[in-house]
């Protein structure tokens, strides 16, 4: 994500406006993944909050948190985390990242220590 989200509510949805790899065209511009065929899929989310930023993003499903990464930066500097997680969705489902439905406040940014980025991947269970 190149672009900074200030001050935002709860439950702003998180549009990635770079897309480095789109196997299957799922990510859509809109900010949502939309599943290519049920199955069990990864998803890791990072984002970079700055200068005493309050932000929990979480990852949803159909609208339904189904994770969540919190992060409060100190005054003077920024910070990064980060979350991964495995669940079952299914073909058509929704997932994307949204801000928590809690207090947000500051920045969400992505810079040259750290970028906020969104990505997912079928398990091929045999």
């Amino acid at each position: 994500m190149t672009h900074k989200v200030s001050n935002v509510g709860g439950h702003h949805q998180l549009v990635f406006d770079v897309i480095q790899t789109n196997v299957g065209s799922g990510y859509h511009p809109s900010g949502v993944f939309i599943v290519p065929e049920t199955g069990l899929y990864v998803f890791t989310w990072s984002f970079r909050v700055y200068h005493g930023g309050v932000h929990a993003v979480e990852l949803a499903v159909n609208g339904r948190r189904m994770g969540v990464a919190f992060s409060k930066a100190p005054l003077d500097d920024s910070e990064q985390t980060s979350a991964t997680i495995v669940i079952s969705v299914s073909k058509g489902d929704d997932v994307f990242l949204r801000t928590g439905d809690g207090n947000n406040n500051g920045e969400i940014f992505s810079g040259p220590y750290g970028y906020t980025y969104f990505a997912g991947w079928k398990i091929h269970v045999y």
